[in-house]
């Protein structure tokens, strides 16, 4: 098996409903798992690192000028809509994440814990066939531990994590997004075998994926680091002192650790080409992260806004709104443009999904020239950015500069 098999036990259900447990309890189980791996907690207790993160949304400002009283009216739209998301309980304004963390190198990392409650949850959720939240939880997971890669001990859980996310993504109908899950765990362990939960098409797929993997080209990885002669881990092998060359890796995403007593850890996500050789520099460091974000670059704010004035969704579109999203740690950019018509204005607006490479359009918001009109659309359209970052990408992809239905694959789930 590619992963290391937890202990504990999948939480069950009765018809008589899981009887409550007192906080002081489950805090106790929880710490006896971790340290000496007692079973996970019973039915009905759900740590709070179990839920699923919330999406982190970055907002251009909504503010227009240009016709008489637009100003004004964008402005107090524009405030209306960060009051509202501000409490939301389904997202998280990144202008407003007062919540970053550091962590020191060698202390616990939340992210890792987080990530590990999510992994044990959403193995529960594929065993009782919720694939859904399963891919989810699963897809949370990886997200953290690789956020807080330079934390984690044990790269098999990553591993674990992709091999389950496939499995789940074969179960879903989605054997694409399986087969690049697979082939990510191929690179990672050469010598995985398909885990016994994975269904009888998975344990296909996967050693499909696996001989092909093995016939690619390798490529060579050098890595380094500053200060140099710091001890290196790849896919969690111990691989020698940087700066250190490991030839022969398969093709495709391997992750890089380093660590240094006084200087520190590090760890990054590397992608290796067949026959090529890469390098990678690794700077050790105390504190761990996360980072806090940023202010978005002003001139690329501006630029943004007037792509979407100009209904532009093209490449530079795109490419802006990822630079922006790495400056303020956003999972999802919101931009749009006010302008007069008739005798009131109308709000058009996109969102930008991060990982999913994709832009969607909003329906547009028209309103009257007066303050209780702005502020029931307001909170219309904060409803809508509430509900999209959640169902994304929704029934309104633009592909190029056109707004069209997104083609899903639909599979019966067996």
């Amino acid at each position: 098996m590619f992963a290391p098999r937890p202990t504990s036990a999948s939480p069950t259900n009765t018809s008589r409903g899981p009887r409550p447990v007192p906080a002081w309890l489950a805090a106790l189980l929880v710490g006896l798992q971790l340290v000496v791996g007692l079973p996970w907690l019973p039915a009905g207790v759900a740590p709070a690192q179990a839920q699923l993160p919330k999406p982190r949304v970055w907002i251009a400002p909504l503010q227009s000028k240009g016709a008489p009283g637009l100003g004004l009216m964008s402005e107090k739209f524009d405030e209306a809509v960060r009051q509202q998301l501000g409490k939301s309980q389904r997202l998280v304004l990144t202008d407003a994440d007062t919540g970053t963390k550091q962590v020191e190198a060698g202390e616990a990392d939340p992210r890792v814990d987080r990530a590990e409650n999510l992994r044990v949850a959403a193995k529960a959720a594929f065993k009782a066939g919720k694939f859904e939240d399963a891919q989810k939880q699963f897809r949370a997971a990886l997200d953290l531990y690789e956020e807080g890669l330079a934390s984690v001990r044990s790269v098999g859980v990553i591993a674990e994590t992709l091999g389950f996310l496939g499995a789940t993504s074969v179960k879903m109908g989605f054997d694409a997004d399986a087969k690049d899950y697979f082939g990510r765990v191929v690179s990672l362990m050469p010598d995985a075998e398909a885990l016994d939960e994975y269904d009888a098409k998975s344990r296909s797929l996967f050693e499909e994926v696996r001989k092909k993997a093995l016939k690619k080209k390798p490529g060579d990885l050098v890595v380094n680091t500053v200060p140099p002669g710091a001890n290196v881990k790849v896919d969690g092998v111990d691989r020698g002192k940087a700066p250190v060359t490991i030839k022969g890796l398969l093709r495709g995403d391997h992750y890089v650790q380093a660590a240094d007593g006084e200087a520190g850890l590090a760890g990054e996500r590397v992608r290796v080409k067949g026959g090529k050789d890469r390098t990678v520099t690794l700077t050790l460091e105390k504190s761990v992260g996360p980072k806090p974000a940023a202010k978005a670059d002003p001139a690329l704010v501006a630029s943004l806004i007037d792509h979407a004035r100009e209904g532009r969704i093209t490449q530079s579109f795109r490419d802006q709104a990822e630079a922006i999203a790495a400056q303020t740690r956003a999972e999802y950019i919101v931009v749009g443009h006010m302008a007069a018509r008739g005798n009131g204005f109308v709000l058009t607006a996109y969102l930008y999904g991060v990982e999913q490479k994709q832009t969607a359009a909003f329906d547009e918001y028209a309103f009257r020239a007066d303050l209780a009109s702005v502020f029931v659309q307001a909170s219309n359209f904060s409803t809508a950015v509430e509900t999209a970052v959640t169902k994304f990408p929704f029934d309104k992809v633009v592909m190029g500069q056109l707004v069209v239905a997104p083609v899903v694959p639909v599979a019966p789930l067996t």
